[in-house]
């Protein structure tokens, strides 16, 4: 199956239709990027599954923002042994599909996909999602993308690489049984367990059943005694009010819980009752404080009092007579102080003559009386009775310390006088609650009602026995009653139990054989993946031996096995010489050297497996993914593969397209290599020349000069 042409029209890069022709052994596509390379490689891979991987998943992405009509279509012509198929996808907010083989109606829809299926690989039929099968396989070995080389050996896991090789060594649908089959296993086993679980249940159920079948055996049904019963009912109905609208007479267990419930409510009310009076007694045992008459006490108050007012009057005028006699003294002493001061003035200006009117005076007579008054004492202060005032004093202070004594007298007497409220406020209190009036006779009447309530309480505990004797007979007769009907329930859960463990047991065998069958294809799958890795190994050495392999890791090898039920897959390199192996190739090999690996992979893949859905080998621009030196190793590869593949491969570098041109030209009659030319981009679309590359029949000779 190879390709012939692509038309895309609205899809991605290319708002307006272009064709493409693809048909011929090599096709080399060339351009700058961003001119709808990829999206022609992403256009066939589209037109083939309906998706593109390394795109987010939704249709819409694909629709060219500049489509004149809105909608994505795709065009692709496929030709095997000379019977060609025309396979056209469009989206314009829904996927269409139709196929046309020349030979009859053109196929629409849902039977169009099944079709191409069939058509391109009929091993993806049976796959769960046939779709993605497909796409599994072109994207792994049919079409290496740019941005995704290295995802085979780096970014997929060891589970996921195994599924991929499965998926092309026709195993796939096996892989996928594992999967539903561990899937139906899980499913199996929770419900198996839930089984179990609900299992627990019935047997607890059934102990219950059985126990209690071996009490009603073992138990007698005591005689219930008529008389005594109506005796007690009587007896009852006369205790308890309303007793007698319980039906109790009936002698029902219903009817009997009820007046028992009575029973058990009064009981408590007369043991309450008890305690009141309990309480009341005690108080009343306690002894009352002394009555005290407060009046006079507050009279002696008031009197002290007066007497205090009027010592305190008394002293106040002590007090201020002496204040007055000081400031009348103080103003003696300056009046004294201001003449001594005139008379030494006077003494220094002393002369014949008065200063201040001329006049002559007695000097002598002058002076006499000047040094008089300079030598003149003070008048001593007037002093008041000390007597007078200490008596005041002393009397103000007996009537105060005789105010304090009788303050203190009435305040302890009105301490006495509360407590003495109190205690008649709590007898009071206590009596009401035990439904006594206070009385010069209540603690005899206290002791009377106790007496009384202590009787009631035990007539009731009595008849409570009685009636729970009476009730205990009733339940017993009943269950003497229900013994065959136990028995019978008894017979029908263990018929019930036997019947699910049969079934557990049962689902438990089931489950050993998915586990065997598991085992099985596990086992199945694993060898038919490893037969198929080792027959790829020697073609996957010779590759990556070819494309220039790192210095000392110069071989490189699957390795598989089993691991937690599910096999796996490694593309491990080896230094044959130091015998070292490296299950994780990234650890030592560079990036382009990794990218060599993947594409030795995918190369290995490509030309092993032949029941392919394409006979292509699709390279979106290697060289953004390996240097030079690699670049030219893959070129004398893919001259060589062209012989078994049709060869797609893109570049971005005009002397790299150039190198490919004349690597991959024609050297047989009917050869064809074609080359497609994208030059720039607008809104249009990509500005697409196509050629082929004239046949050159003559081989290269190397030619030495002198």
């Amino acid at each position: 199956m190879r390709l012939k042409s692509v038309t895309m029209s609205g899809f991605r890069g290319f708002a307006q239709p272009v064709t493409i022709d693809l048909d011929a052994a090599a096709v080399i596509v060339s351009g700058p990027n961003g001119c709808g390379k990829t999206s022609m490689f992403d256009g066939v891979l589209w037109a083939l599954t309906g998706s593109v991987p390394r795109l987010s998943g939704d249709a819409v992405d694909v629709v060219s923002r500049y489509s004149p009509t809105g909608e994505a279509r795709v065009e692709l012509e496929l030709q095997r042994n000379g019977t060609s198929m025309r396979v056209v996808r469009r989206f314009d907010g829904a996927m269409h599909l139709s196929l046309d083989d020349g030979q009859r109606d053109a196929i629409m829809g849902a039977a169009a996909e099944t079709s191409l299926i069939d058509f391109l690989w009929p091993d993806a039929r049976g796959a769960a999602e046939p779709s993605d099968a497909l796409s599994r396989s072109l994207t792994r070995a049919t079409y290496l993308q740019q941005d995704v080389v290295r995802e085979f050996v780096e970014a997929d896991d060891e589970q996921k690489r195994f599924e991929v090789v499965s998926e092309l060594v026709g195993v796939g649908r096996v892989t996928e049984l594992q999967r539903q089959l561990e899937s139906s296993r899980t499913a199996w086993t929770r419900a198996t367990n839930a089984l179990e679980r609900d299992l627990d249940p019935l047997r607890s159920q059934m102990a219950v059943l059985e126990d209690r079948l071996r009490r009603l055996t073992a138990s007698d049904a005591a005689a219930f005694d008529e008389s005594a019963f109506d005796r007690w009912a009587t007896d009852v109905e006369r205790l308890i009010e309303g007793a007698k609208k319980t039906g109790v007479r009936r002698g029902t267990s219903e009817a009997l819980d009820r007046v028992l419930t009575m029973l058990q409510t009064r009981q408590r009310q007369e043991e309450r009752a008890v305690a009141n009076i309990e309480r009341l007694l005690a108080h009343l045992r306690s002894p009352a404080p002394d009555a005290v008459d407060l009046e006079p006490l507050r009279a002696q108050v008031h009197a002290t009092e007066a007497i205090v007012t009027e010592a305190s009057e008394q002293l106040r005028v002590a007090q201020e007579a002496i204040a007055g006699e000081r400031r009348r003294q103080a103003e003696l002493r300056d009046q004294a102080e201001s003449m001594r001061a005139l008379a030494q003035l006077a003494l220094r200006h002393l002369g014949h003559h008065c200063p201040v009117c001329d006049q002559t005076y007695d000097e002598a007579a002058t002076r006499a009386r000047l040094q008089e008054l300079i030598g003149s004492e003070t008048q001593p202060e007037g002093q008041l009775s000390a007597d007078v005032v200490q008596t005041t004093a002393g009397r103000h202070e007996a009537a105060q310390r005789q105010l304090a004594t009788d303050q203190a007298a009435l305040r302890t007497a009105e301490q006495s006088e509360t407590a003495r409220a109190q205690w008649d406020l709590t007898r009071t209190s206590l009596a009401s609650d035990a439904g006594l009036d206070v009385s010069p006779s209540l603690e005899a009447d206290a002791e009377g009602r106790r007496a009384d309530a202590r009787e009631i309480v035990a007539t009731l505990q009595q008849h409570r026995s009685a009636g729970e004797q009476f009730s205990l007979q009733l339940v017993r007769r009943a269950e003497q009653a229900q013994r065959s009907e136990v028995q019978e329930q008894l017979g029908t859960l263990r018929e019930d139990l036997y019947l699910r463990e049969a079934e557990r047991d049962a689902r438990s065998k089931t489950g050993e054989l998915a586990n065997s069958l598991l085992t099985g294809l596990r086992g199945a799958s694993t060898k038919i993946v490893t037969e198929e890795l080792v027959r790829i190994g020697p073609l996957l050495q010779r590759i990556y031996a070819t494309v220039e392999p790192h210095p000392s890791f110069r071989a490189v090898r699957f390795l598989t096995r089993i691991s937690r039920g599910h096999g796996r897959v490694w593309t491990t390199v080896v230094d044959e010489t130091a015998q070292k192996t490296v299950e994780e190739p990234s650890v030592v090999l560079s990036s382009s050297q990794l990218n060599v690996l993947a594409v030795s992979t995918f190369l290995s893949l490509n030309l092993a497996i032949e029941t392919l859905p394409l006979q292509v080998v699709a390279l979106d621009d290697p060289l953004q993914s390996l240097d030079t030196v690699n670049l030219l190793g893959l070129a004398d590869l893919l001259r060589r593969v062209r012989a078994s593949r049709q060869v797609i491969i893109s570049t971005h570098d005009s002397r790299l397209a150039d190198l490919l041109s004349r690597k991959l030209r024609p050297v047989v009659e009917g050869d064809r290599t074609r080359i497609v030319r994208f030059d720039a981009w607008t809104r249009s679309g990509p500005v697409v020349e196509q050629f082929d590359v004239p046949p050159d029949m003559v081989p290269l000779k190397l030619v030495v000069s002198a």
